[in-house]
């Protein structure tokens, strides 16, 4: 009988979940990750040894940023506390599923990176053009999803302003009075502490509510996202090619032999090309019913398969 324990479920949903899901548990893990080594690390007082979230933070001053580039991407991995992180991940599930079911789940991701990108964009800019900043931005530093959690916020209210969220002790308000009651504090906030988070937020606000705007225009910004992700896939793809194709000249006849032999081998396998065919169109019809609807939509014999296919990999 198939035991599907909590580890296999999330095999399962790194493998073959939604976007929103991955995100979900990439936020969570890492922030496991971080806490755990904090944690021995204060076991062993040596505290200050920890630089990880650092390196990971994304900064306002423009020597240091050209020394960790990539903060701009990682600092939307990485959170500070746990509430922190509990009401980020909270708003990315509850907006994201309404994103996902009106534009589609590939949108996701790019307005995810998108919303996080433009937030870190407006957050660097605050810090170098206004004046207020000036002692701080040598030092300044930023981490959290909520730019990216606010453009999938303002998304949701541009893309289904009426859509109603039932809120504890309120009941049910439309997501566009949400979506303006998030904006006016940040903008209320941004003289109260947290400045530079504040303007994040915006700048991410700002981005979820562009891109549903042009998507409704007729232009698709995940679809660049995509012709970039896909044209660095070629490239590692065409130097695995190229690396595992290369034959030195003076063994070509040598080569050739071992191929054939390889071949003849394989030739005389006992599992007949049928077997693997029919595997591979179930594989991919389920991964076609996951991709229109969710893993939670297969059925146990479908889940069963997957996981049978995971043990052969």
């Amino acid at each position: 009988m198939y035991n599907n324990s909590i580890w296999e479920d999330i095999k399962w949903q790194f493998r073959y979940g939604t976007d929103l899901i991955k995100l979900i548990m990439v936020n969570i893990t890492l922030f496991v990750f971080i806490n755990l080594v904090q944690l021995v690390l204060f076991l062993l007082q040596q505290q200050g040894a920890f630089v990880l979230t650092d390196w990971l933070s994304l900064y306002a001053s423009p020597a240091r940023l050209l020394l960790q580039p990539w903060g701009i991407i990682t600092y939307m991995f990485v959170h500070e506390g746990f509430w922190h992180i509990l009401w980020n991940m909270l708003g990315l599930y509850w907006f994201g599923q309404i994103v996902q079911d009106m534009i589609g789940r590939p949108k996701i991701l790019p307005l995810y990176l998108l919303g996080g990108i433009v937030g870190g964009i407006a957050y660097i800019a605050a810090y170098n053009i206004f004046p207020v900043f000036s002692q701080s931005v040598a030092h300044a530093s930023c981490i959290g999803a909520s730019a990216s959690v606010m453009a999938i916020v303002l998304a949701a209210a541009t893309i289904a302003p009426n859509y109603e969220i039932g809120l504890l002790f309120i009941g049910p308000v439309r997501i566009k009075w949400i979506a303006l009651v998030y904006v006016l504090l940040d903008l209320i906030n941004i003289q109260n502490g947290n400045a530079g988070g504040h303007i994040a937020h915006l700048g991410g606000a700002f981005a979820g509510f562009a891109f549903v705007r042009l998507l409704q225009n007729g232009t698709d910004l995940s679809r660049y996202f995509y012709s970039i992700s896909d044209g660095i896939g070629k490239i590692f793809r065409k130097k695995e090619k190229l690396s595992v194709s290369y034959v030195n000249p003076g063994k070509k006849k040598e080569y050739a032999s071992a191929y054939s032999t390889t071949q003849q081998k394989k030739s005389n396998q006992t599992s007949p090309p049928s077997d693997k065919a029919s595997k591979q169109e179930q594989l991919d019809a389920i991964l076609d019913k996951i991709n229109r609807s969710s893993y939670e939509s297969l059925s146990k014999e479908e889940k069963e398969f997957l996981f049978k296919i995971s043990q052969e990999d």
